[in-house]
């Protein structure tokens, strides 16, 4: 059984929060106000709100999402988040 349990590993950690490697999805918690991706990539991209509310901006339109929420940003869209609350988000690209 020990080998079927592994610790999660740590990808980045900074200021604004953590975030996990998850095999294909990345587990991220942000802090209040900061700011998650503020940019464009060139694969599709799925953001699983799982914890509170933050500002989404995709293209040219702006709203605010609140937990629970599957959002899916295409590939080479303009795209950024910012957390209102202290939130969780799980991500899939």
């Amino acid at each position: 059984m020990k080998r079927d349990i592994e610790e999660i590993k740590v990808l980045n950690k900074d200021k604004r929060g953590i975030m996990y490697d998850c095999d294909k999805l990345k587990f991220i918690e942000k802090k209040k106000g900061t700011i998650n991706a503020n940019h464009e990539h060139d694969v599709l991209e799925i953001l699983y709100l799982v914890k509170d509310e933050a500002k989404l901006t995709i293209g040219k339109e702006t709203r605010n999402v609140k937990a629970p929420v599957k959002i899916k940003i295409p590939a080479n869209v303009y795209h950024k988040l910012i957390a209102i609350t202290e939130i969780i988000l799980l991500e899939d690209r």
